[in-house]
């Protein structure tokens, strides 16, 4: 540009109507500003170990989050079974001249399952309460009132006491 004057290690531009000056450090003599190649590789190698360590540890917590969803899933299906259970008891006793032991007869049989939710049968029995030392304590007896009934699904246990 006329009459402006550059010193050694200057450069001028110029971008539509504007001039900038950009200063170029020269000197090799004083300290070399930035980081070397090795540095930054360095860095690059730690970032990548603590970015597995991290994923590692992200993919542990994510899977295991799943288990209470599917432990609370596994109980409302329980739950649900022990309801239809217990609607069809409520029928039973209006309809049925001996409805504990036809409930009996159908819980062994599975008939409260559908295919892909399928329970085991842990306790299925009649009982009857007796008093015991001053505690009630319950006690199995073939011609009991009371009939108990445990199910499981999963590993979740349900039980529940039907009476006459």
């Amino acid at each position: 540009m006329k009459g402006d004057v550059f010193e050694a290690g200057e450069v001028a531009c110029v971008n539509r109507r504007q001039a900038f000056r950009f200063s170029c450090n020269t000197d090799k003599s004083g300290p070399a500003d930035g980081f070397t190649l090795i540095e930054v590789i360095i860095a690059l190698v730690l970032v990548a170990i603590l970015g597995t360590f991290l994923v590692l540890f992200m993919s542990g917590t994510v899977t295991r989050s799943v288990e209470p969803v599917l432990q609370t899933q596994c109980g409302c299906y329980l739950h649900g079974i022990m309801e239809n259970i217990t609607v069809d008891y409520n029928t039973l006793m209006l309809t049925d001249e001996t409805p504990i032991a036809t409930l009996s007869d159908r819980i062994d049989d599975g008939d409260y399952a559908d295919e892909d939710h399928s329970y085991t049968v842990v306790i299925n029995d009649r009982i009857n309460f007796v008093d015991q030392d001053g505690e009630m304590v319950e006690q199995s007896d073939s011609s009991g009132d009371v009939l108990k009934v445990t199910i499981e699904y999963r590993g979740q246990r349900l039980t529940s006491l039907f009476t006459e």
